[in-house]
């Protein structure tokens, strides 16, 4: 359902000021993913937010009805109705609203290479976790080789013992 445009900025005046962000992001003509918004929000420099604050706020967005999920994690603008319900040419507020909403889509690029970048750290991090681990692991490979020549002299004495045992 479409809420009118002055509606619609009083149910964002009521949302934080993230929110108000994500909604300046989340596009109209299409529906994109939610780690799409959020590497659009990073990418245009207007918050450094996490992923779990720009969910919440998608969700917050969602239940005001400014916003709307058609396909799963997938979030579009609803459109505003105007009052007459007819179309009308854009107005020039509009249009530049449009021009910046279609500023993350050109900067597409912007958005491949932030993810790229999250991607390298994760492989970073990922690649120090597995030395670690490595590490770990040859520890435990030294202290059971260490383990095992302490239990062969102590079967070696026990021979020993068995031989003299033996013997008497």
């Amino acid at each position: 359902m479409a809420v009118t445009e002055s509606r619609q900025q009083q149910m964002l005046a009521g949302q934080s000021s993230l929110a108000r962000k994500v909604f300046e992001v989340v596009p109209i003509q299409e529906a994109w993913h939610a780690t799409d918004i959020h590497g659009a929000l990073r990418s245009a420099g207007s918050s450094s937010s996490q992923f779990r604050a720009v969910r919440a706020c998608l969700g917050e967005l969602k239940d005001a009805g400014l916003i709307r999920e058609p396909v799963n994690s997938h979030f579009q603008r609803t459109a505003s109705a105007n009052k007459t319900q007819k179309e009308q040419p854009m107005a020039k507020e509009t249009a530049q609203k449009v021009v910046a909403i279609k500023k993350p889509e050109a900067g597409s690029l912007d958005v491949l290479a932030s993810l790229s970048s999250e991607v390298i750290a994760m492989a970073d991090d990922f690649g120090q976790r597995m030395r670690k681990m490595a590490a770990r692991i040859e520890e435990v490979a030294l202290s059971v080789e260490a383990e095992r020549e302490g239990n062969s002299e102590q079967l070696e004495k026990l021979k020993q013992l068995q031989s003299i045992l033996k013997s008497l």
